[in-house]
């Protein structure tokens, strides 16, 4: 009998799926979290468009960082309506914390060129042809390479949205 996956397993086979086919890893986390159910908006997932390689490609922060964020943002932050309140912003710094933290341990950074030094040795100009022809030659779209970083990022916003839905409602910690 086939064992059922986990939802956060199904979030990284296709955050990593969809990475290596499409590229563009703040997309393919919200896509992958999409697909496995999550009500966020294709607007949201339009709205990332320009964070893939760093930050329109400038090797600042990962776009699979920052597709998660978005992505905990969109279940959790505080409504245009409600500025003014403070609880729904402080629980999502909570959770993106947490979803910073399990990044950080697995990569050491949230910067795009620090990971891609990690897993290929060099850190890429990806804005340049050359250097993203580099990229891709080093197994940049590879399964171990990139997708690889846009699953875990999906997996780990899954299992930051499921712990939470799991725990006891706390009051956050409120401060500006």
């Amino acid at each position: 009998m086939e064992e059922k996956k986990s939802k956060a397993q199904e979030a990284f086979e296709k955050g990593q799926q969809v990475e290596m086919q499409f590229g563009g890893c703040a997309q393919c986390v919200l896509h992958a979290l999409i697909d496995c159910g999550f009500p966020i908006s294709k607007d949201v997932f339009r709205s990332a468009s320009g964070l893939a390689a760093g930050v329109g490609r400038q090797g600042e922060t990962c776009g699979a960082v920052t597709g998660a964020i978005l992505a905990i943002s969109a279940l959790n932050g505080r409504q245009f309506e409600n500025i003014d309140q403070t609880a729904e912003r402080n629980k999502t710094f909570n959770l993106c914390y947490r979803f910073i933290d399990k990044f950080k341990a697995e990569y050491g950074s949230i910067q795009c060129k620090d990971i891609q030094e990690k897993l290929y040795g060099r850190k890429y100009e990806m804005s340049k042809l050359e250097d993203f022809q580099a990229f891709l030659a080093d197994g940049g779209h590879e399964p171990q390479g990139c997708p690889a970083v846009v699953g875990n990022a999906a997996k780990w916003a899954v299992e930051v949205l499921e712990e939470d839905e799991a725990a006891p409602q706390e009051e956050y910690a409120m401060f500006r």
